[in-house]
């Protein structure tokens, strides 16, 4: 018999037992993503990540994240994963998940992070950027619970602005399992917090930790470890039903980390860790076209992060190293790990357009959003009913092979009998009225048919075909492609014209102008007149507006500025002005007039990736009459508008001083009442 010395027995198993702890722990993938950045160590263990966006200095930006010990911290850290130590709060009772919102006290509005404290059962509240507290110590939660320890928190806020916190703990019971606080100051400048639910189910296997809000939906996820991912309303009044669990398959282990990436109005994904697994598994954040709480897997991603519990991610650009966002994970070493988004993203997902902010809590909200077209919306012409404006239309297009010109009604709705199906990618559309067709005044809507190198043109409101199935445009150039068009109506003849851009053609000569023509047989064909307009070359020409009372055109010339030019031909091609040559981001786009009776008025323009609208004056300067001052730029919430359109009509009692509607790249238009965009600075 083998005699072993106890001390040596009890070493060697205590040895054995880390060698096969270590053994055990996931391997990072020799092809896992790597971070860009780094942050410095905690001092015992990290968890759970927030991004507070600096919104004057996007570089100026901040990381929070929690060392979870019972003498842990919230740390602070800069975008190169510096530790803040002016900033880092010290001496939480193991600080578990942390979330960032935007928050109102008394007449100011400033961010705040919420934190669980575990072991003294409260969240804590912090001011950013200064992380001055406003809880008057703690704010407990679970009150009258025999399981409390708090573990994952996440805000929201809603239309109303009400700010609630949604707090999960290590265990509890099946049904009832997270509790909604909705957060309030009080009088003495402190947050308070009121318990206003308790919703949410859970499978009794292990806790939920990882909590996410979806602001702009209204949704509620969270992780119940090893089963899936649980989705629920974030609105009380909505009820406490389960949407969907989803990720039940194709975990390792725990289901942990949960963060959103907004790609536009309700796309986007949701990021979930695999935590023993060393991944992120990806799903869509839109759900399916029958079922928007079908979340479907999208993409797994290996990454070098280790046993990831908590992440955060943002659209926003944060600077060389993050230009279209940053995801940020736990790392089981201390640490947070900094990735930009395009990584991520990788070949097989969206990046939000130039990683900026979608919306700002300034954008103005349209009455009406219209029902969605299948493919792409691109531009919309507003047709006024001068016997009843308030049975208007608007016309827009989805721009794929296989689109359509859509007709809708003033509160959105699609008419569909009215509809033009099967055009093989409609671009632009302009309406003319007036046009004299055997012997008959009637108006027209005509769209340039990228795909066939044409126009159509149809009768306007009953939407039938006048132009023997199109009219080829562009029969001289080698490039083709027509992309915007805008009808003029010469005041002196009546005659009715097209201005026709394309994708791409000559630095001069790039717009063509055509005369809409009776082909003495019932219909209308086309008859050149003339090239004109100067082109940059750095992208296209694709926006086109006509002030017929006036008598000009505009062309956004994107990327580099607005040209103006004569519309009647008999005036000549000399360019008039170039404007909004510094006031862009990037792409200029959409053009539309509003205008006043007495020549004045205003000309807008989609700053496209700003999803907002720089507005310049109609009538020129005393001195120049080319001259167009920049008057204010709006915020509205299309996103990363194409098309425009305004009338001055009034359209019944909801849009007395006229309409604007801009296209949205949600398969949208959004109808805004005219008012809502005046503000004090418009008339």
């Amino acid at each position: 018999m083998k005699f072993t010395h106890p001390t040596v027995g009890l070493l060697g198993l205590i040895g054995a037992v880390l060698i096969s702890a270590c053994e055990s722990k996931p391997k990072i993938a020799e092809n896992a993503l790597k971070p860009k950045i780094t942050t410095q160590v905690t001092k015992h263990d990290t968890d759970d990540a927030a991004i507070w966006i600096n919104e004057e200095d996007p570089s100026q930006s901040l990381i929070l994240g929690t060392d979870k010990n019972e003498d842990g911290a919230l740390y602070v850290y800069d975008l190169k994963g510096n530790i803040i130590e002016d900033k880092t709060v010290r001496g939480l009772k193991r600080p578990n998940n942390v979330d960032i919102e935007e928050f109102e006290l008394g007449e100011e509005e400033f961010s705040i992070a919420v934190v669980t404290e575990r072991l003294t059962n409260k969240i804590r509240i912090f001011r950013l950027p200064e992380m001055t507290p406003l809880d008057n110590g703690g704010i407990e939660v679970f009150e009258g619970e025999d399981q409390r320890d708090p573990m994952g928190i996440s805000l929201y806020k809603n239309t109303e602005d009400k700010v609630y916190a949604f707090v999960g703990r290590k265990s509890g019971p099946l049904d009832g399992y997270i509790w909604q606080y909705e957060l309030k100051g009080d009088e003495n400048g402190n947050i308070i917090a009121e318990k206003v639910r308790a919703f949410g189910k859970y499978s009794g296997k292990k806790e939920i930790e990882a909590i996410v809000v979806d602001d702009e939906l209204g949704y509620v996820y969270y992780s119940d470890e090893g089963v899936g991912v649980r989705k629920y309303f974030a609105d009380v009044g909505k009820g406490d039903e389960e949407l969907a669990i989803f990720a039940t398959e194709g975990f390792a282990g725990d289901h942990e980390g949960i963060s959103i990436y907004t790609t536009d109005i309700g796309t986007g994904y949701i990021i979930v860790s695999d935590q023993q697994a060393n991944k992120f598994q990806i799903f869509s954040r839109e759900g399916s076209a029958d079922n928007p709480h079908q979340h479907l897997l999208v993409k797994s991603i290996d990454v070098s992060t280790m046993e990831s519990d908590g992440s955060e991610v943002t659209n926003a650009s944060l600077g060389d190293l993050f230009p279209k966002g940053m995801f940020v994970a736990m790392s089981d070493d201390r640490t947070f790990q900094l990735y930009a988004w395009e990584d991520i993203a990788g070949d097989d997902l969206m990046i939000a357009p130039d990683g900026l902010p979608q919306h700002t809590k300034n954008a103005i909200q349209p009455k009406y959003i219209t029902e969605k077209v299948v493919f792409d919306t691109d531009d919309p012409a507003i047709w006024v009913n001068k016997n009843d404006p308030a049975q208007s239309l608007i016309i827009g297009t989805d721009k794929e092979d296989g689109g359509g010109l859509y007709v809708f009604d003033l509160q959105g709705k699609i008419i569909k009998d009215k509809v033009i199906p099967n055009l093989q990618r409609p671009n632009n559309v302009d309406i003319a009225y007036g046009y004299i067709l055997n012997g008959k005044p009637i108006d027209i809507a005509v769209t340039t048919e990228r795909s066939k190198n044409q126009l159509r043109v149809f009768s306007v409101p009953d939407m039938k075909p006048i132009d023997g199935g199109g009219l080829a445009v562009f029969e001289d150039r080698d490039k083709k492609d027509p992309m915007g068009v805008a009808l003029f109506k010469n005041p002196k003849d009546g005659l009715v014209y097209a201005i026709v851009g394309p994708k791409d053609g000559p630095s001069k000569g790039y717009l063509c102008q055509y005369r809409i023509d009776n082909d003495g047989k019932g219909k209308v064909k086309l008859t050149k007149i003339r090239d004109f307009g100067n082109y940059s070359g750095i992208k296209e020409i694709e926006a086109i507006a006509v002030d017929n009372e006036l008598g000009y055109v505009y062309c956004s010339d994107e990327a580099f500025g607005v040209r103006k030019y004569y519309a009647d031909p008999s005036k000549g091609d000399e360019e008039l002005a170039l404007f909004g040559t510094k006031e862009f981001g990037r792409d200029i786009e959409g053009i539309s007039i509003y205008k006043n009776a007495d020549g004045t008025g205003y000309i807008l323009i989609s700053d496209q990736q700003r999803n907002t609208f720089n507005i310049f004056s109609r009538e020129g300067s005393e001195a120049n009459p080319h001259n167009h001052n920049f008057i204010k730029s709006v915020e509205l919430m299309t996103l990363e508008s194409d098309g425009s359109d305004v009338t001055s009509v009034g359209l019944g009692d909801e849009f007395p001083k006229g309409m604007f509607v801009g296209m949205s790249t949600d398969k949208t238009f959004h109808i805004y009442d005219w008012r809502d965009i005046v503000g004090d600075d418009l008339k």
